[in-house]
């Protein structure tokens, strides 16, 4: 492999790059769908259960990716696939394969493309901003709060301990290892009392830049203070721990408190078609 350290700071001044092109701010997290459009390079979901993504170039680049995976990974595979068009891979199709992290260690084009992601989705910048405002700091990270940030800036929980590790070097590997330890799943029912649901989002009054996007099953916990339009497209559950909903209805609603406002958008579960139309409303 050629010099990976050069590989890596080539990534990550492009990833700034097209951030700064699309007019983002340093504390606003960034759909990664979005983007693509926003870039010219249409996006299409499917069921391929075999499939990570897949990146079509050509007059008319496109976007493939497996609506079966989880939402976090799937952001992080649509800006891998950004990654290969801005750096000029040419054609690339990502496998589903049990050894991601070796796979893409080895290929250049492949570690390139994970790095162009992981810092256009979760710039140091963004982060610590986003960790300043709501009290957050290294040393006393824990796995709420990781879990918080990873919903806020739209990836996994295990990809920002992996950044924060592996990416900026901020916190120990042995500190990491610890916080891989406590599964998501073991925050859900932390934070509401169950686990056995699709995906979570933890929404506060410091969410900025992206709307809140969710499938259709999701839960969401909104500020205790937040007001619903549009509120026929959840159903709210009873909780201490703020305003707890579940998706219910794909389309668009707005989140607002006194000081904080937000667009909700939801899709079909499992949602198959062009991206720019996941959240569109169904039609009787």
């Amino acid at each position: 492999m050629p010099n990976k350290k050069q590989l890596a700071s080539d990534a990550i001044v492009k990833a700034l790059q097209v951030r700064k092109q699309l007019n983002l701010a340093h504390d606003e997290s960034v759909s990664a769908i979005d983007a693509s459009e926003q870039l010219g390079i249409e996006v299409r979901l499917t069921n391929l259960p075999s499939m990570e993504g897949m990146y079509v170039g050509g007059k008319k680049p496109t976007i493939v990716l497996s609506s079966l995976r989880p939402q976090g990974r799937r952001n992080f595979t649509c800006a891998h696939e950004i990654g290969h068009h801005m750096m000029g891979h040419g054609e690339q199709f990502d496998e589903l394969v049990k050894d991601r992290s070796f796979s893409r260690s080895v290929d250049p084009n492949e570690f390139q493309a994970d790095c162009f992601a992981a810092f256009f989705l979760i710039p140091k910048v963004t982060l610590e901003n986003g960790m300043k405002k709501r009290g957050y700091t290294y040393d006393t990270l824990d796995p709420i709060q990781i879990f918080k940030l990873s919903a806020w800036l739209g990836v996994s929980y295990s990809g920002v301990i992996n950044h924060l590790v592996h990416g900026l070097g901020k916190i120990s590997r042995s500190k990491g290892e610890l916080l891989a330890k406590v599964q998501p799943r073991d925050i859900r029912r932390q934070l509401i009392g169950k686990s056995d649901m699709p995906h979570l989002v933890v929404v506060d009054e410091f969410w900025k830049g992206r709307a809140v996007d969710c499938e259709v099953g999701d839960y969401i916990i909104f500020p205790r203070n937040s007001f619903l339009e549009n509120d026929s497209k959840f159903l709210v559950l009873p909780s201490i721990n703020g305003l707890v909903v579940r998706a219910s209805t794909p389309g668009v609603a707005r989140v607002s408190t006194d000081l904080w406002s937000s667009f909700v958008r939801i899709s079909p579960a499992q949602y198959n078609g062009r991206g720019c139309y996941r959240f569109e409303e169904e039609v009787d």
